[in-house]
């Protein structure tokens, strides 16, 4: 079964709208334009952030934080990074825009050339559009995004002389993370934890993940997340002088696994100063979730080892952001462009003595994302308490730069909320999250069943 046809009504709606020409999205005379810098991460929590009260001081994220609109209880669709993606680029919640598990080959479709997303109707009407980093939504190769830099395809090929020497080590030495061979060092107090596991996790497809978390040894000029601000750095230098908008997604993939972090960020976090989450709440049904699985394995030393890396994660990130931003400083068109900082879901950080977001549930830590929006132009820096989630951003993207709301978009525009066109109790009072799960033998596109979580902001 096609993902098309679980969701045939509304995709037949879609398609049409793809047929309209471009003027049906063109810009009201008289609207400035502006650029859009789009960064989102893969799995940071919101409580992480020094801006949101975290352990990580993160200065160049709280910077936007300071200078734009900071949101308290921005949720994600669903905790999971395919689906939720897709909600973000076509405003629409994963049980109407069909992508319910994340997306690979023979498991699940993933967006598709005619597909209505932000960037295709902007680059429809103009626009110059890049996506670098992280994709993770599969599909066709889109016209709108002529030079990808994703983690399975561009950056493995550019690695590919360094993956094969690493590869002729003893396999000790290093993490099989999927097509990356990641040579590491694991801290001596852990290794001993992992060792007292004996063979409870043989067979496990993920248990290398967790078993060699450590330092990671690599130059950082050779760290995928390093080298996606390298070309958002580079692009945004290429594009000041010239005339169209643009729209560039800088899309990282840290803090997800694989939990490993270079020098200096690996030292940063003494694993024994670090001070543990205080709520070790748990309920029996989330009991055999991985996530529950690898603290109750490895107890303390696992976790502070995680959190150990988590953090330097974060930090690394927060360094990129601060390279990208002084960048857009140099273009001249720091106040021109509209800055979102955001993430596609969270992680539980060592909350219900979880790590990961490989559990069942709808914890706050794993469905709580950090958002913020800088555009001075329009939004006076604040902190907004209104509930916002994922199919937001399209709708609100597309109102700043002028172009209609294609009215199969699920969410709302934030922009008259922050401009005071509109008070907030006009707004919704909740958000919205699902996890659908697909069919075995229709592994593709359809649910068998769903769960529904509904986030009162009040």
């Amino acid at each position: 079964m096609k993902r098309r046809e679980f969701i045939t009504a509304s995709a037949a709606v879609a398609v049409g709208l793809s047929m309209l020409s471009n003027e049906s999205f063109a810009k009201p005379a008289g609207r400035q334009q502006p650029n859009i810098l789009f960064i989102i991460c893969d799995q940071l929590a919101a409580h992480a952030l020094s801006c949101y009260g975290g352990p990580v001081r993160t200065p160049n994220i709280d910077r936007l934080a300071d200078e734009g609109v900071r949101f308290t209880q921005a949720t994600c669709v669903t905790p999971f990074c395919s689906p939720t993606r897709a909600s973000i680029i076509t405003g629409r919640y994963p049980h109407a825009h069909g992508i319910v598990l994340n997306c690979a080959p023979k498991r699940q479709e993933g967006i598709h050339p005619h597909d209505i997303t932000t960037e295709k109707i902007l680059s429809d009407a103009g626009y110059i559009t890049h996506h670098y980093g992280k994709w993770h939504l599969q599909g066709d190769k889109l016209p709108y995004y002529p030079d990808m830099f994703r983690p399975g395809f561009e950056y493995v090929q550019k690695m590919q002389p360094v993956f094969n020497k690493v590869r002729k080590r003893d396999s000790s030495t290093y993490m099989n993370w999927y097509k990356w061979p990641l040579p590491v060092e694991i801290e001596p107090r852990f290794q001993k934890a992992v060792d007292a596991l004996g063979d409870r996790w043989k067979g496990r497809s993920l248990a290398e993940f967790i078993t060699k978390m450590g330092k990671l040894k690599l130059p950082l000029s050779q760290c995928y997340d390093v080298q996606i601000a390298d070309l958002t750095c580079k692009k945004l230098n290429a594009l000041r002088f010239g005339s169209k908008p643009f729209m560039i997604t800088c899309s990282f993939n840290w803090p997800h696994d694989p939990n490993v972090v270079p020098s200096p960020y690996y030292e940063m976090f003494d694993p024994d100063e670090i001070e543990l989450p205080a709520n070790h709440a748990r309920e029996e049904r989330f009991e055999k979730d991985w996530s529950r699985e690898i603290i109750r394995s490895l107890g303390e030393r696992g976790m502070r080892e995680f959190l150990r890396i988590y953090y330097g994660m974060v930090k690394l990130i927060d360094d990129q952001v601060g390279r990208v931003l002084s960048a857009l400083e140099k273009t001249a068109g720091m106040d021109d462009t509209v800055v979102v900082f955001t993430a596609d879901h969270g992680d539980m950080m060592g909350g219900h003595d979880m790590v990961w977001k490989s559990n069942h549930s709808f914890y706050e830590e794993v469905v709580r994302v950090p958002l913020i929006i800088r555009y001075p132009k329009k939004f006076k820096p604040q902190v907004s308490g209104i509930a916002t989630d994922s199919t937001d951003l399209m709708p609100t993207l597309l109102e700043l730069t002028g172009k209609s709301i294609p009215p199969v978009v699920q969410g709302q525009s934030l922009v008259p909320f922050l401009t005071g066109q509109k008070d907030n109790s006009q707004a919704r009072q909740f958000t919205f999250s699902e996890r659908l799960r697909g069919q075995s033998e229709r592994p593709a596109r359809s649910p068998a069943g769903y769960e529904r979580f509904v986030y009162d902001s009040r």
